[in-house]
């Protein structure tokens, strides 16, 4: 029945995206879309990261800023903005990422408040490496902005599909892949994200991670861990990208789509909600891991 579910949703969201497809075809300029796959590519990457997140039940609040911070450091005049930096990037990203799982793991603490806490740091380093201003790049000019969609289309289905076989039956492990493999993924969508910009500017965490959950929450990964279709996140990174798309050929302001952000959440946490009350989890089988056993804490408050 849950499965049917996820089915349904996914196709309504499959639907809505082809209505948008539709809209954009009749109403946006040449290019138009091609322009929001550029866009849904960077977003999806960091998206598919919290998604990580949530079904391992250690939400990783804090990977719009560590996109920001891998794009501040990648692009940082003193060490070169090439990639040689943007390795580095990735790997001090990586390095923080395990250290915030096992800070989760062996204080059994709740992954939103670490991550949360290591946002706020992340913020304040990209505003003091680039000065509060926005800092020019040329990293990644020449890859096809096609390459990070691709890229986030097969991680975000592949990972879907071997989540759907994984047990996670220690919270150590849960809270290690969890916590240190969103952070990884949000850093190459900061990589991207510079790349497709060509410039880094600060502040802009905490709307990619707002943006990332609405993504995540729509395509139909619970809260409560575990819980997660297989196509719904790219589905719902497509559309909330062609939304925003739209509302700038219609002349709307920024301010417009961050309220649709905020609606999403809303709106996905309630359907999300009703759905656990309509479906009921199912009774694990004999020696299969309970959900808590798999993931950091019980299932009722991972938040």
């Amino acid at each position: 029945m849950r499965a049917l579910v996820v089915l349904v949703w996914e196709g309504t969201l499959g639907l809505l995206v082809a209505v948008m497809v539709a809209v954009a075809v009749v109403t946006a300029p040449s290019g138009h879309l091609l322009n929001v796959l550029g866009q849904a590519g960077p977003s999806g990457l960091v998206a598919a990261g919290l998604a990580l997140s949530l079904r391992a039940g250690t939400p990783n609040l804090a990977v719009g800023a560590l996109a920001g911070f891998t794009a501040a450091v990648t692009a940082s005049p003193l060490i070169g903005q090439g990639w040689a930096a943007a390795i580095l990037a990735l790997l001090l990203v990586a390095i923080g990422g395990l250290v915030l799982g096992l800070l989760v793991a062996a204080l059994a603490a709740p992954a939103w408040a670490v991550t949360l806490g290591a946002a706020v740091a992340c913020e304040a380093l990209v505003v003091a490496m680039t000065d509060s201003r926005g800092v020019p790049s040329q990293f990644g000019s020449g890859i096809p902005a096609s390459v990070w969609f691709v890229l986030f289309v097969v991680v975000s289905l592949g990972g879907a599909l071997v989540w759907r076989v994984a047990r996670l039956r220690s919270p150590w492990v849960a809270a290690l892949v969890g916590v240190g493999g969103s952070s990884l993924l949000a850093a190459v969508g900061g990589l991207a994200a510079l790349a497709r910009v060509q410039a880094v500017f600060p502040g802009t965490g905490w709307s990619t991670t707002t943006l990332a959950l609405a993504a995540v929450l729509l395509g139909g990964v619970s809260v409560h861990g575990g819980r997660g279709g297989v196509a719904g996140t790219v589905l719902a990174m497509l559309f909330l990208a062609l939304v925003q798309g739209q509302l700038a050929v219609w002349g709307a302001p920024f301010w417009a789509f961050m309220a649709v952000t905020g609606v999403v959440v809303v709106v996905a946490l309630l359907a999300g909600r009703l759905v656990d009350l309509a479906v009921p989890e199912p009774i694990p089988a004999p020696g299969d891991a309970p959900v808590e056993a798999r993931t950091n804490g019980p299932r009722q408050s991972p938040w």
